[in-house]
């Protein structure tokens, strides 16, 4: 009898250990997902939030999330943002206190009643002056000038610029000239600005200049102090009073015609930094021709960020100190608990509840090695919702995990099951083992029904053979 019972109970355990080791649904690497400007996926899908932008795009910059994307890779005519590489370009190969003098040759190369900063052949004027009348001013001799100093010559500070496009991942970008003028063959995308605007927002100076309300020019060799303003109306009454936005904190503007802006910027609130571009929106004038009525890019680019900024909520998903899930250690003595690298904030449409959120643990290897180092990275922590990545950090060691003495019974590379952290598979882990209990407590019944049968035919023969 007892040796029956040994036997049912190692039966039940080794049931019990085969569910715990039954893999559970594989891991998966990042596929899709709303982090970096490359960002398969938004989290806005489907929705065409604009009237009449041809193409715009929203980043929230502290969590690298790709909020709204619409055409962000249509190719169309960048108009002045150009000036962003321009100013990018200049930062990095120039000192901003140099001295540079205007050549004619510049000054010739800029179309007749463009905007102009009101350049002089011969005029010595600093880098920094001339940036911020490119930038803030939008003025097209000082891209001339600047791009003449920088390059050469214009045509190959162009090659220098399509260089940097590429550098920075833009896959749909062709420059023809530094400063925007319209040009068949010239284009980019909203996706692509993003990327260059991105870059260059990481230099102080230009920050500077795209935050800037107005500049004034010291005095040169050739012209008396001058002053210029921001082009963005949204960061300024200066010029028109109807379009302020206290969110706004600076921008460049593009203009192909007056129903034909762009506008590229930044805006700061409630917790969240957007980076926005809207391309070609469509504006209204009078009937008489002669004044604006609507600009069409602040109008959609207020539009858009009102989108991002009412409809999205910033929250932490994961911490350092979280636990995501335990993991077999080959040769160690014992498991590893797992944890998060670092604290993630992600942006998250407003409403989700906890369990719309799941995590996915991505191992570095096929199985972890003991000695195991407590901050060790041994994988990737992804966070998901509705199947998309929103966010993750590496995956790291919570303690150290010691190799067993003698490296007795060592794991197999199939044996190591990496544990998903998701209630899912907890659920799926606990089933079985609910499961593989009803399995053997019924072969455990059978089995006694069976032990008890026998002992009582057995009492009978004897009580009948003794009777004879």
């Amino acid at each position: 009898m007892k040796k029956t019972r040994k036997i049912c109970l190692l039966l039940l355990i080794g049931i019990l250990v085969a569910g715990m080791c039954i893999p559970v649904r594989g891991q998966e690497q990042i596929s899709s997902g709303c982090l970096t400007l490359d960002a398969t996926e938004d989290l806005s899908p489907d929705e065409k939030i604009l009237d009449t932008a041809k193409a715009a795009l929203l980043y929230e910059m502290d969590t690298q999330t790709l909020v709204y994307a619409w055409n962000a890779d249509e190719r169309l005519d960048p108009s002045g943002m150009n000036k962003i590489m321009t100013a990018l370009l200049a930062l990095e190969n120039t000192n901003p206190d140099m001295v540079v003098t205007v050549t004619r040759s510049a000054l010739n190369s800029v179309a007749i009643g463009s905007v102009s900063a009101g350049l002089k052949r011969d005029e010595e004027i600093t880098m920094r002056d001339l940036l911020y009348c490119m930038i803030v001013g939008s003025a097209n001799d000082a891209a001339a000038v600047i791009a003449e100093y920088v390059g050469s010559s214009q045509e190959q500070f162009v090659e220098m610029m399509n260089q940097r496009a590429v550098e920075l991942g833009c896959e749909n970008t062709n420059f023809l000239n530094p400063s925007g003028i319209s040009k068949d063959g010239q284009y980019s995308t909203a996706r692509d600005l993003a990327k260059i605007t991105a870059a260059a927002l990481e230099n102080e100076l230009f920050t500077q200049m795209f935050c800037a309300v107005e500049y004034t020019v010291p005095e040169t060799n050739k012209v008396a102090e001058r002053r210029v303003v921001t082009t963005n109306h949204l960061i300024s009454t200066l010029t028109v009073k109807n379009q302020y936005d206290a969110r706004v904190t600076g921008g460049k503007t593009g203009a192909l015609s007056t129903t034909d802006r762009s506008l590229i910027c930044t805006a700061e609130y409630d917790g969240k930094t957007y980076l926005s571009v809207v391309m070609s929106a469509k504006g209204t004038v009078t009937a008489d021709g002669l004044s604006v009525k609507t600009f069409g890019s602040f109008e959609e680019t207020r539009k858009l960020l009102d989108h991002g900024f009412k409809q999205f909520t910033v929250g932490q998903v994961m911490h350092e100190s979280q636990s995501l899930g335990q993991f077999a250690v080959a040769v160690g003595e014992n498991q590893v608990i797992a944890r998060p690298a670092k604290t993630v904030m992600v942006t998250l449409p407003n409403g989700v509840k906890a369990e719309d959120i799941s995590y996915r643990c991505q191992l570095n290897e096929t199985q972890i090695t003991a000695p195991v180092a407590a901050g060790q990275v041994i994988g990737t922590a992804q966070v998901w919702y509705q199947g998309i990545c929103i966010g993750q950090s590496d995956l790291v060691a919570a303690h150290d995990v010691r190799e067993a003495d003698g490296h007795i019974l060592p794991l197999t590379p199939n044996a190591e099951i990496p544990e998903d952290a998701s209630l899912v598979n907890w659920l799926i882990i606990g089933g079985i083992a609910v499961f593989a209990i009803a399995i053997v407590s019924a072969l455990v019944f059978i089995i006694m029904r069976l032990i008890r049968k026998h002992q009582i035919e057995r009492r009978h023969k004897l009580i009948n053979g003794g009777g004879r």
